[in-house]
């Protein structure tokens, strides 16, 4: 186990608050895409308030090189042609680099920022964006979506004890880039793995409930069910998965998880694995007392949103150091300070990022957690061997 998972501590609670535009007169410019509005404001807006909370520690601790950063935000409700226009604006303005958000408009807009050359970090995970040939502006830190069910897989794989059958798996999935980028990959480690798939789902953001799908996979009666979804919809499959006495064990990537998910989903949240690539709270490591400073709300160190948008912009801003170091603080300046190899530290929350020019998988590492006690407990990692024929996919 790597030093960066010892004394990871429980989720605690966190409100949900809008986050407004830092317009500060500032010396450097970044744009910030997100979604306050839309159907995943709920993880976007403590994603991007991450964000802006490690830009005022970056200020407040000399920026970057003396320079502060302008971080110029934009909401864009989860739709792609509202990214499009934001990311124009935000182009005109004079940004170097972006943190972005979503699946769809991150890959909507890969081939305009290579173009344009326009550093672009996301939080979205889709493996297409780490491979350099198709996405090489692109960049995001921890492993992508497809080794994150990979990892909830061979869990699966490495568990299973019944010598007379096959375990058996059911996916319930987003009907949009973000849902469908992992099925590929679920699909085939899923054959070498020896795990059969069983039945594919969809519920999409804002259902308000699961029913009709919920009671198609009862009569599949999975094992399992691969939860490609965002907290605030498992919570809605947990709810009526447990109502109808699904007994399948569940397992979900990066975004199945927020401080409110638990009492959202109820009593059959219980046993709920989510496969994680940060600490799930700041609290205990050492960068707690520099993140609550900048916080608007201590409590927020306690949601891993929050956490992953703090790491993003920390990825970011020693890539700009380095640029601007080598008196080419200029998006192009930017990438080749990422693609040097160099690890990137991001104050302990997850391991170093490394990136080169021809793999941009940051990680190949992932934390479960299970849920027990109404609490998450940290199972360990899973760490995957990097096959070049992943890359991408």
């Amino acid at each position: 186990m790597i030093s960066f998972v010892k004394g990871l501590a429980i989720v605690g609670g966190l409100a949900v608050a809008l986050m407004a535009t830092e317009s500060r007169a500032q010396d450097v410019k970044v744009g910030l895409l997100y979604d306050a509005t839309g159907p995943v404001a709920s993880s976007s807006v403590p994603y991007a308030r991450g964000i802006q909370a490690a830009v005022r520690a970056i200020n407040s601790a000399g920026g970057i090189g003396g320079k502060q950063i302008t971080l110029l935000a934009e909401d864009y409700g989860y739709q792609i042609p509202r990214a499009l226009a934001a990311y124009r604006k935000m182009k005109s303005a004079g940004v170097i680099a972006i943190q972005g958000f979503g699946s769809g408009d991150t890959e909507a807009l890969m081939d305009t920022v290579a173009r344009d050359r326009m550093p672009w970090f996301s939080a979205s995970y889709s493996a297409h964006l780490a491979d350099p040939r198709r996405a090489p502006y692109n960049y995001f830190v921890g492993a992508d979506y497809s080794a994150q069910a990979r990892a909830g897989l061979k869990h699966i794989a490495d568990n299973w004890t019944d010598t007379t059958r096959r375990p058996r798996l059911a996916i319930v999935y987003m009907d949009n880039a973000f849902g469908k980028s992992v099925l590929p990959a679920i699909q085939s480690y899923a054959d070498e793995l020896k795990i059969e798939i069983v039945g594919r789902e969809v519920v999409n953001p804002g259902a308000i409930d699961a029913v009709a799908p919920i009671t198609r996979l009862k009569d599949q009666k999975p094992d399992f069910i691969w939860l490609q979804q965002i907290a605030s919809t498992v919570a809605v499959i947990i709810r009526d998965a447990h109502k109808a006495g699904l007994a399948a064990k569940f397992y979900g990537g990066v975004w199945t998880y927020d401080p409110n998910l638990i009492d959202l989903a109820g009593p059959g949240i219980e046993g709920m694995v989510t496969v994680q690539l940060a600490a799930l709270t700041a609290r205990g490591l050492p960068v707690a007392t520099a993140m609550a400073a900048a916080a608007d709300n201590p409590a927020q160190l306690d949601d891993p949103n929050f956490v992953r948008g703090w790491a993003s912009m920390m990825a970011l801003a020693a890539a700009m150091k380095v640029a601007d170091r080598a008196g080419n603080l200029t998006g192009q300046g930017i990438k080749t300070a990422l693609d040097s190899g160099t690890p990137i530290e991001v104050d302990g929350l997850m391991e170093p990022a490394v990136f080169t020019a021809t793999d941009h998988r940051s990680s190949d590492m992932t934390l479960l957690y299970r849920i027990e006690a109404k609490k998450p407990v940290l199972l360990g990692a899973v760490r995957l061997e990097r096959r070049a024929a992943w890359l991408g996919n």
